[in-house]
């Protein structure tokens, strides 16, 4: 997998760069390296990214070597680096696919920019894991209606920040807290309801010291 993975990658690469030059690889590789958008962002590093475009737009003398939103974007891409290095490591060699569902579900959760087709990113990966995950269970059930909820509030809150123009860009920053929470959460419950070759008994055994009953591993 790993072979054809970087085989197909590479011929992509090289056929993008043969055919439209260096900016292939700027647009399509290096850019988001750096990409910090603000806008219809979910993710709760949008208002830091936001009020430093504020004072860089104050700062007209800023040469953009110095800007800090590269250094910010950078900075913002260990966790994810260690997150996935860890799935890759220690899951995919067990179960592949449910894998590839934890390092998009991970990496869309972490990810410094996250609008909402990014969903998909890792929804469509589901179903290849899905029967080996517990969903009916009083924890899921609380876990994916707290991220359903977490969305609602998100909304509601940029609908009067983006579509009425009122001032509660606090709202929203509070509103994409708790949907960070709400998702990782979920993943914490996912990885403790799998049913596969792989368990995590240690974020298990630690879950289960916070949970109302107890949840047996075998």
């Amino acid at each position: 997998f790993l072979i054809y993975s970087l085989l197909t990658f590479s011929a992509l690469t090289s056929s993008a760069y043969y055919l439209f030059g260096p900016k292939s690889l700027e647009e399509g590789l290096l850019y988001h390296f750096s990409r910090v958008d603000h806008r219809h962002n979910y993710s709760m590093f949008w208002y830091w990214i936001y009020l430093d475009r504020g004072q860089i737009a104050a700062s007209s003398y800023l040469i953009i070597s110095q800007n800090p939103l590269l250094s910010l974007g950078k900075i913002l891409m260990v966790p994810q680096a260690v997150l996935l290095a860890y799935i890759s490591l220690g899951v995919a060699p067990y179960d592949l696919s449910f894998a590839l569902f934890l390092q998009t579900f991970a990496f869309v959760a972490q990810n410094k920019v996250m609008t909402a087709q990014y969903f998909t990113w890792y929804l469509c990966l589901l179903p290849l894991c899905s029967d080996r995950i517990k969903w009916r269970t009083r924890r899921m059930i609380l876990s994916l209606l707290l991220l359903a909820l977490s969305i609602g509030l998100w909304l509601g809150s940029a609908f009067c920040l983006e579509m009425q123009g009122l001032p509660v860009h606090i709202y929203v920053w509070c509103a994409s807290v708790l949907f960070y929470i709400a998702n990782v959460n979920l993943l914490v419950t996912i990885l403790c309801h799998y049913q596969g070759p792989w368990r995590h008994t240690l974020i298990c055994d630690i879950s289960k010291m916070n949970a109302p009953s107890k949840l047996k591993l075998t």
